[in-house]
């Protein structure tokens, strides 16, 4: 059963809100060989890796490759570094910024822009250096130059290595995404907008539409608070449990299943499931996590199905929850307009 693990690295840069936003990954190897890398490079677009133009108007629509591991689901886009590769990058909605493994960084020498830092996850920590990629792209559309967090990714499986991760920093320049799981796709809303300069707060929904090509089979329709701290983009969920009061959740298209503080596990007074969820190998550290039963929860105006959640550990990250792939991908597709503060949900 694949493991969520998250990489810290971009709660460096957005600290508390009242809720943590940081990368988030699935593994169960600790680490992504060369060799393994350079395979990869054979899985995603078979016609390789070659000149790219920006985005220029409406939708751009992206191939993706969908992994069903445990739980979750999980989109793959193949990402292209100085004209090689491709490589498997993860769509990471939860991960505030993009990462690269330490393998790729190496082969590339991509340049560092950054001290060394720590980086806390669940129940561990690890070091990550921020470096520059000067030219690459994702599903053929080209991408702005930009600094990236490099740092040792786990596999996905066995069988699956993780080159990289796409985060809110890269898909909310594009204004909105939607990633439909059944037709395996991720469109962007529009042109890449230059990265934002401050920092702020966005309590949706705003005024900036969803494209119309977006909103097809929407049943669900919540408002989100969008953070932007140092180049870093959090997104977050109105969650609310059963007698509790709204709670930010991280919205986590990288994480297997969804988690919920121990804090509001004991106050909310959530039943135990009895079950036990491993997480093996997150930084070389293994943590076994304890799930409770969600019971009643909505998003927004709009119910979820009840269901085990796992409990995060008192140490690493700091959040109310994460939205994992477990609850989102079982409505087919989900827009995330970073612009307007709204996720949408298909009917599922």
């Amino acid at each position: 059963m694949l493991r969520s693990i998250l990489l810290a690295s971009a709660a460096l840069a957005l600290g508390p809100v009242t809720s943590g936003a940081v990368p988030s990954t699935t593994a169960t190897n600790q680490k992504t060989t060369a060799s393994k890398l350079v395979g990869a490079s054979r899985l995603g677009n078979p016609a390789g890796c070659r000149r790219f133009e920006p985005a220029v108007g409406g939708p751009s629509v992206l191939p993706v490759r969908t992994v069903r591991l445990g739980k979750g689901t999980f989109a793959l886009v193949s990402v292209c570094i100085e004209g090689a590769g491709p490589f498997p990058f993860l769509i990471d909605s939860g991960s505030a910024l993009s990462v690269v493994d330490t393998q790729l960084s190496r082969r590339f020498h991509l340049r560092q822009v950054g001290a060394p830092e720590r980086a806390a996850g669940i129940g561990c920590s690890t070091t990550v250096v921020p470096e520059q990629v000067s030219s690459w792209s994702a599903g053929g559309l080209a991408l702005s130059s930009q600094a990236v967090l490099s740092g040792s990714l786990p596999n996905l499986d066995a069988s699956q290595p993780l080159a990289g991760v796409i985060g809110s920093d890269v898909l909310s320049r594009f204004g909105s995404v939607r990633i439909d799981y059944r037709a395996q796709t991720m469109s962007l809303g529009g042109a890449e907008s230059p990265s934002p300069a401050g920092n702020g707060v966005v309590q949706g929904p705003t005024s900036a539409p969803t494209p119309a090509q977006f909103l097809k089979g929407m049943r669900v329709d919540a408002a989100l608070t969008v953070v932007t701290r140092q180049g870093a983009v959090g997104v977050y969920a109105p969650i609310k449990f059963d007698r509790s009061g709204v709670q930010l959740f991280i919205v986590d298209t990288g994480a297997e299943i969804s988690m919920v503080s121990p804090q509001l596990t004991r106050s909310l007074h959530l039943v135990a499931a009895h079950q036990r969820v491993s997480l093996p190998a997150s930084f070389g550290c293994p943590v076994s996590l304890t799930e409770v039963q969600s019971g009643r929860w909505t998003l927004g105006p709009a119910s979820i199905e009840p269901q085990p959640i796992a409990t995060l550990p008192a140490s690493g990250l700091k959040a109310d929850g994460l939205l994992g792939s477990d609850v989102l991908s079982r409505y087919g597709a989900v827009v995330i307009n970073y612009s307007g503060a709204r996720i949408l949900l298909e009917s599922g």
